[in-house]
């Protein structure tokens, strides 16, 4: 991941400390660093000390620039999410149908979330996340809702997607699906089968056709044997 990229799109800020010269790019490096051990390993088993010690630079400065491991952790997220928008849309432009566009969304948003699961915990903490990441935080998702329901409006108008559905309801259908099973659904599937899932129940539906579903009674109607 790019130290430039990692930084774009996170507020949460560098408080600059008085009286001592600041290290050029030093936030980027700590990112840099972060990012790499947190992809490598679960939440609980990165230390700070290894990310100053990657990063080279010492334990404080880590701490001067975000409170905590959790915030730290969360503007990696959060910087990773920005750069995770850049790859579906570089992606959509080779999809050519509606369904192959709303596939790859919804491939590249789980497999980013399905390695990062202790980010969920923290949103659920409202004391976790200062006020500043979790501003970022939606900015970045709010901007994947709108590309996910522009999408949709496209297929819509391509008579791909019912047009009476409200597109922008429609894409929060689907990214909440994305999050439950995000949550929940780790332990019994992987994320391609979990993908495969959301894929199926949002563009084909969970019922059978009408026809391949025999009716109660139909044999004995029929006259079939007993």
């Amino acid at each position: 991941m790019n130290a430039r990229t990692l930084s774009a799109g996170v507020t949460s800020g560098p408080h600059p400390h008085r009286g001592r010269p600041a290290t050029p790019f030093l936030r980027e490096r700590i990112l840099e660093s972060a990012s790499i051990l947190f992809a490598e390993r679960e939440f609980d088993r990165v230390l700070v000390d290894e990310v100053a010690a990657r990063a080279r630079v010492g334990k404080g400065s880590v701490y001067r620039r975000f409170g905590s491991k959790e915030e730290l952790y969360v503007a990696v997220v959060i910087a990773g999410f920005h750069e995770l928008q850049g790859q579906i849309l570089a992606a959509l432009r080779q999809a050519q149908s509606t369904r192959e566009k709303i596939a790859t969304i919804v491939r590249h948003a789980l497999r980013f979330f399905w390695a990062r699961r202790q980010f969920f915990a923290l949103l659920r903490d409202p004391q976790a996340l200062p006020r500043d990441q979790a501003r970022a935080y939606r900015a970045q998702r709010r901007n994947l809702a709108r590309m996910l329901s522009e999408v949709l409006r496209e297929g819509a108008e391509r008579g791909a997607i019912r047009a009476d559905l409200d597109t922008r309801l429609a894409a929060e259908s689907v990214l909440g699906m994305v999050r439950g099973l995000n949550r929940y659904g780790r332990e019994f599937a992987t994320a391609d089968v979990a993908s495969d899932t959301i894929i199926a129940i949002f563009l084909d539906g969970c019922g059978t056709r009408p026809s391949a579903e025999p009716r109660r009674g139909a044999n004995r109607a029929s006259g079939g044997g007993d």
